[in-house]
């Protein structure tokens, strides 16, 4: 399934306000439990990310987001997810997350990354 073919099939639940930006990043999904989930992040906003994976995850449930980098290490996060929703007509789910970060040092890292992901779409409009 193509990226926009992901995104036209977004969620009603995904109300955030702020500005989002699409990419193909992979991540690997670890929940309380320790079970792991391989998912594709398709767009990302200073306060949270989406990805499509083939798992569900509960609303309300803490994980851990570890998002590949090709030229870095993966970044870890926490994040609480908001809703995981299927896509109609494919064996995806829709997942929203929330990110949590209580130290400064983690909102940097995560700032930072937003603003490359934000640089790269800007230097392929040019």
């Amino acid at each position: 399934m193509s990226l926009e073919a992901m995104n036209t099939q977004q969620s009603f639940l995904d109300r955030r306000s702020g500005a989002r930006f699409e990419l193909l990043e992979y991540a690997l999904i670890t929940a309380g439990d320790s079970s792991q989930a391989r998912s594709v992040v398709v767009d990302v906003s200073l306060g949270g990310l989406q990805v499509r994976s083939r798992h569900r995850f509960p609303s309300g449930s803490r994980v851990t987001l570890s998002i590949g980098q090709l030229s870095a290490p993966p970044l870890d996060l926490m994040a609480e997810v908001r809703y995981s929703e299927p896509i109609p007509d494919t064996d995806l789910f829709s997942t929203g997350f929330r990110i949590l970060i209580p130290e400064a040092s983690q909102r940097i890292k995560w700032g930072d990354y937003v603003h490359k992901v934000f640089l790269e779409q800007k230097d392929s409009m040019e």
